[in-house]
């Protein structure tokens, strides 16, 4: 498996749990503590197959940075995470194209099904 996912959250804790989580069901990793800190890591154009971004972030939110990431890369999966309930921001964030979201706290199996689902999906056209 060579999918590569990117993780974006202010909140150390849940970073490292996301990654643990992910590498041991073999993705590769790379995260990010901020949006402007996503936006850097995308525009250095590495190999990024699906992004878990959290929604509420000081600095750049999580929806500003999910335009951003739409600007440079249209067809790049997007899953929304949060711990609050933040209705507007997801409706938002869901008509702007976002795949999904899942809440915090996290059910391993639930993230996992999430992305297989995803990787299950057809192959956007390359931008």
């Amino acid at each position: 498996m060579d999918k590569t996912i990117l993780v974006v959250d202010d909140d150390q804790s849940i970073v490292s749990i996301f990654e643990f989580i992910l590498q041991q069901a073999g993705y590769n990793t790379i995260t990010a503590a901020s949006g402007y800190e996503c936006i850097d890591i995308i525009k250095s154009d590495r190999k990024i197959d699906l992004v878990f971004l959290d929604v509420k972030m000081p600095g750049l939110s999580g929806i500003d940075t999910f335009k951003e990431i739409q600007k440079l890369r249209p067809f790049l999966l997007v899953v929304m995470m949060t711990g609050y309930s933040v209705d507007e921001l997801l409706k938002e964030a869901f008509e702007l194209g976002a795949y999904g979201v899942i809440y915090k706290p996290f059910d391993i199996e639930e993230v996992i099904s999430v992305i297989d689902k995803i990787f299950k999906l057809p192959a956007p056209p390359q931008t």
